[in-house]
């Protein structure tokens, strides 16, 4: 039982980080082994950080001043685990869906893959035809992927409300969702011009989907990239920022284009913010449930991929070179930036993907519907998809206050990484200000038109 004794509110900081470790590593082997995880209960060890009981319990506790913060982020990280303990079967059912080979692929020799499969293609495919035939691949299949999303959106929508929340989003990001969902529309409308600009370019302008993604790996900007993606490539290029610090990496991409260095670098800033908390700091305060300024670092290393003097220096290739390469990249942000938008947009739990919206968004996105059996399956709407969008507005501000602050090569500068740790010592649950997102849209916009328009 909570009460106001510091103590308590310790212990139970103690079990929220033990069951947010073990969801992870639940998650992650689910990835790897599905038959093996399946049936396990990750929380089931510290059920009660899990439960309506202590969501109450803190409810009703009146803390201190000094253990009112800490209170409030227990209860978010009570409402996230209480919300991934229920759904825990749901996500089994959305990893079986999309493991089952019920899709085939038409290339030269046809088989049958699953949903994983058929997106692998996607990212591996070397023409804008075969990346087409692997689109048409995952749709087959995505039919039961989007049940179990849907699924999830409708328990995800009762838990919330079962436990006086007005929608999912609201314990872990308190923001009003209009707010929110006009940033994205505003992202839309402000890069629709330059996005069709850029679909025009090039010998498959006009074939829609397939086309645009197979653009966006960025095969076209391969000078300089190492063979492989790897924590080594990683630890050469920012070694001396990160010591000391123990980096949980996620997966990194395979390298099918400079995309995927593009991605890995994002989740190495993800992980330098998270490897950066204060060990001293109680959990619940040191790690924001939805990673807001983690998922903002990310971004800031992201854009270094299209930033031709990090390319001049990083992979020591020319100027001219890096000056192409960065609108290759660009390019791919920009994508991404939009995705991320339609994600926000689409994968509302309250209404989730209507299709009129998803047959919009398609050509907004594209230049062509998408396939409308991929509604509901594809683009995927993460739970964090709020967090991110609002670390995508802020990433560019962050990262100009670097330049400003250390230099254009803030990321060699120590006293930049030393800002950086610094900042990681505060507790890591921002208040957001959504009267700066219009602001940050046009700049995020304007940015993206500088290279490309």
């Amino acid at each position: 039982m909570v009460d106001d004794a510091l103590g308590d509110l310790t212990s139970l900081d103690r079990d929220v980080a033990r069951g947010y470790r073990a969801l992870s590593q639940w998650r992650a082997d689910l990835i790897k082994d599905l038959a093996a995880s399946a049936d396990e209960a990750p929380l089931e060890a510290v059920r009660h950080v899990a439960g309506k009981s202590t969501w109450a319990a803190l409810a009703a506790l009146v803390p201190t001043e000094a253990d009112a913060p800490l209170r409030d982020a227990l209860k978010r990280w009570v409402f996230v685990l209480t919300q991934a303990r229920i759904g825990l079967p749901l996500e089994v059912s959305r990893a079986r869906a999309a493991s089952e080979q019920r899709g085939v692929f038409q290339g030269e020799a046809a088989r049958r893959v699953s949903w994983i499969e058929a997106w692998r293609g996607v990212a591996a495919a070397r023409t804008v035809a075969e990346t087409q035939l692997w689109l048409e691949a995952a749709a087959e299949v995505a039919s039961e992927v989007a049940a179990a999303n849907r699924l999830r959106a409708e328990r995800r929508v009762e838990v919330a409300r079962r436990l006086g929340a007005d929608h999912p989003w609201s314990p872990i990001l308190p923001l009003d969702r209009s707010a929110l969902r006009a940033a994205g529309e505003r992202l839309l409308d402000r890069t629709d011009d330059v996005a069709a600009a850029v679909r025009s370019q090039g010998p498959s302008a006009g074939q829609g989907p397939s086309a645009v993604i197979h653009q966006a790996m960025a095969r076209d900007a391969g000078e300089g990239w190492p063979a492989h993606v790897t924590s080594h490539w990683l630890e050469e290029a920012f070694g001396k920022g990160t010591r000391g610090l123990r980096l949980e990496l996620s997966p990194l991409p395979t390298a099918r284009g400079a995309s995927s260095f593009a991605r890995a670098l994002v989740a190495f800033g993800f992980a330098v913010r998270v490897a950066s908390s204060p060990s001293g700091m109680p959990f619940a305060l040191a790690h924001d449930p939805a990673f807001v300024s983690a998922h903002r670092l990310g971004f800031v290393f992201g854009a270094l991929s299209a930033d031709a003097r990090w390319q001049e220096r990083t992979l020591r290739i020319g100027r001219r070179t890096a000056l192409a390469q960065s609108i290759v990249l660009t390019r791919s942000a920009l994508l991404e930036a939009r995705l991320l938008a339609a994600r926000l947009l689409l994968g509302d739990d309250t209404a989730f993907a209507p299709p009129d919206r998803f047959s919009e968004l398609g050509v907004r996105l594209f230049g062509r519907e998408l396939d409308g059996r991929l509604r509901g399956a594809w683009p995927p709407a993460r739970e964090d998809e709020p967090a991110r969008f609002v670390a995508l507005l802020q990433a560019l501000p962050f990262a100009e206050r670097l330049r400003e602050q250390f230099d254009l090569d803030w990321y060699r500068n120590p006293r930049a990484w030393e800002y950086l740790h610094a900042m990681a010592a505060a507790p890591a649950i921002e208040p957001v200000d959504a009267s700066a997102f219009a602001g940050q849209v046009e700049g995020l916009a304007r940015t993206l038109e500088g290279v490309l328009g």
